[in-house]
């Protein structure tokens, strides 16, 4: 009894040990499952390299995401209708980057319209914006109009003067009118238009008050004619679909150069009798076609460019939705070293290369251009999994194990496409992990 009593007596305390080795392990492995962050720092740039957009394909956290007690804030669903908007107030402004131990980059931004703000994973290159965020330019330039000097505000209660244009920049300030006055003229210094509204604005400085200076929508100012600023110098190019339906326009500033020796540049003068080539007009609805379209086939524009006159009438362009056509996104394969490489090579447990369910992400498209989401989504490995690569098998963080020929190198192929449109060939970069 006395010998079965202390072999019952060491199984319990073997038990007991097993047990506690067991929860130490657990808990020091459930403790590895997180990144720390290692690097905490304010973004040093000007504020307007910092305008970025959110693409869909990570989400917005209170942390970086992969940090312990990281709640999600914005979902990706959210964030790629905010990327995709089409009002300026949607774009988000990146102030700091943080870096975890695995690392990856993190942003945090804050919405322009003040809605969103927290962490979003970025790439893992500090100051390139990649992951769940583009690069945004919030305005484009434009040209000036042949007049410049002689102009008055038309209604400076609904149309002000903006430091900035209005949600072109994070907090944009209206400019300190208190000293202006009804009877001031304006001289235009410079023109732009929103990237995402096609609003033009005019940058103009009070002739009388060299300290009100600021931006303004072109419909707010009145040249000395009492006509609006473009109404003399432009051909509003209007894109309809077969249904007769607008789906955007662009206004096309008419350049002095662009004139034939002493034609004169007014309202309701014909193209044909004041351009040297009145099909320019042509080339400029070609290259402004909006994002998803293409020039319809079959339906002609309702005017020959030379009959399109100034200021009056728009030129009309129909225009077809585009259908993209991507059944082969990838037509060969290259390592980062350049070295060129077959499907064949690639074996059953690397990372998918493209299945037939992912396609429906090329084809649900309707970009002219294949946008970095499709590279983050489709043609990568999620960079957050590659926590390390150890001998042949690659770590996840999930602590699964994997063991790769290659995995994609994202920076090198979306550099190599960044220019890519549907039914171009691409060319995909793998990397060898370390052995």
């Amino acid at each position: 009894m006395a010998l079965s009593f202390k072999k019952s007596m060491y199984f319990a305390l073997a038990i007991a040990a097993m047990i506690d080795t067991v929860g130490f392990t657990t808990t020091n492995a459930s403790a590895r499952s997180y990144a720390r962050i290692t690097s905490n720092q304010a973004l040093q740039t000007a504020p307007q390299n910092r305008n970025v957009t959110t693409n869909g394909t990570n989400a917005l956290y209170t942390k970086a995401g992969t940090i312990r007690g990281a709640r999600m804030l914005a979902s990706k669903n959210t964030l790629q209708q905010y990327g995709s908007s089409k009002n300026s107030s949607q774009y988000f402004r990146a102030y700091r980057v943080a870096t975890t131990s695995r690392g990856a980059i993190y942003y945090k931004i804050v919405s322009f319209n003040g809605v969103y703000r927290g962490w979003i994973y970025g790439g893992r290159v500090s100051g390139n914006f990649g992951g769940g965020l583009n690069p945004a330019n919030t305005m484009a330039n434009a040209n000036l109009p042949l007049q410049k000097k002689g102009y008055t505000l038309t209604n400076p209660d609904k149309y002000t003067l903006w430091v900035d244009p209005k949600w072109s920049q994070y907090k944009a300030k209206q400019v300190d009118m208190s000293t202006y006055n009804a009877s001031d003229t304006f001289t235009i210094t410079d023109a732009a238009i929103k990237t995402r509204e096609q609003y033009l604005y005019y940058k103009v400085t009070d002739d009388n008050n060299s300290a009100i200076v600021g931006w303004v929508y072109a419909g707010g100012v009145t040249a000395p004619n009492s006509q609006q600023a473009t109404n003399d110098n432009s051909v509003k190019i209007n894109y309809v679909n077969t249904a007769g339906q607008s789906v955007g326009a662009y206004t096309w500033i008419i350049q002095k150069t662009d004139l034939k020796a002493e034609a004169t540049l007014t309202n309701g003068a014909k193209l044909g009798d004041i351009l040297e080539n009145a099909t320019q007009l042509t080339d400029i609805a070609t290259k402004n076609v909006p994002t998803g379209y293409k020039i319809s086939s079959s339906q002609n524009p309702t005017n020959q460019p030379a009959n399109v006159t100034v200021g009056t009438n728009d030129y009309l362009i129909y225009v077809d939705a585009v259908t993209p056509n991507f059944l082969s996104p990838v037509a060969y394969y290259l390592t980062n070293t350049g070295q060129q490489i077959t499907p064949s090579q690639l074996k059953d447990n690397t990372y998918p290369i493209l299945t037939d369910a992912q396609m429906t992400i090329f084809s649900s498209q309707t970009q002219g251009t294949v946008p970095a989401k499709v590279f983050d989504n489709v043609l990568f490995s999620d960079p957050n999994k590659l926590s390390s690569l150890t001998g042949t098998s690659v770590k996840n963080a999930d602590g699964t194990t994997t063991t790769p020929i290659y995995y994609f190198n994202k920076q090198a192929t979306v550099s190599a496409n960044a220019n890519a449109k549907y039914g171009d060939t691409l060319k995909l970069y793998y990397t060898m992990p370390q052995r």
